[in-house]
């Protein structure tokens, strides 16, 4: 396959923005990054619009949404629209649920599930256990995020196979977590903002251009 030169331009250029933009968020509302509130909550300072593109950009990323939710219909079917019911039933319980854990939440100062739990139960056991589930269940969601990475590149006309392959891969990974390791979460919130807004284009030039390039919607 051919490499798409126009398209991996805006990739490089993307990519290179998002970086900067990841190392330049720690100065964005500063605090001290020492101080875990600061590194993992922001010191609790973003507003509703800052928090709802981040809610955003990490719960419908691109991955998710463009690569694996596709793929899962296409190879199997209808099984593939548990997407839909599981949001529309996930939200009533979220709305009912998360405003009093967030109180509790901000009134104690935890910061993780894990925290939550340890103050709730008084068990460190359990909160390590909390603690470590979630480490784990995050694993395939980062493993997704590798991949649709890697079909990105493979996309643009880039060897996607052994090292040349895997080379591109462990490039990006090491920048992005670089820079949130240094910018905690004000680096995937800022990130956010601008991943929303490329969601959106992309959803809109989807429905705009599919039906002229295949003759109408029907």
């Amino acid at each position: 396959m051919p490499v798409n030169w126009v398209a991996l331009t805006v990739f490089v250029l993307l990519f290179g923005f998002i970086t900067v933009l990841g190392f330049a968020a720690v100065r964005w509302r500063r605090g001290d990054l020492d101080l875990l509130h600061e590194w993992g909550l922001a010191g609790s300072r973003f507003g509703t619009l800052v928090t709802w593109f981040l809610l955003g950009g990490d719960l419908y990323t691109a991955a998710y949404t463009f690569i694996a939710v596709p793929a899962l219909m296409f190879g199997v079917g209808a099984l593939g629209f548990f997407a839909v019911p599981y949001t529309i039933m996930v939200y009533p319980f979220v709305f009912v649920v998360f405003p009093r854990l967030w109180s509790v939440a901000r009134t104690h100062g935890y910061i993780t599930a894990a925290d939550f739990v340890r103050g709730r139960h008084g068990n460190r056991w359990l909160a390590l256990a909390v603690a470590i589930t979630g480490m784990v269940a995050l694993m395939p969601y980062i493993a997704l995020q590798l991949v649709g990475i890697q079909v990105v590149i493979a996309a643009l006309g880039i060897e996607s196979l052994g090292l040349g392959g895997d080379l591109p891969l462990i490039v990006a990974f090491i920048i992005l977590a670089a820079f949130t390791y240094t910018s905690g979460l004000r680096a995937p919130a800022a990130i956010a903002i601008v991943k929303d807004i490329l969601i959106w284009i992309t959803v809109i030039v989807a429905i705009v251009m599919i039906p002229i390039e295949l003759g109408g919607h029907g």
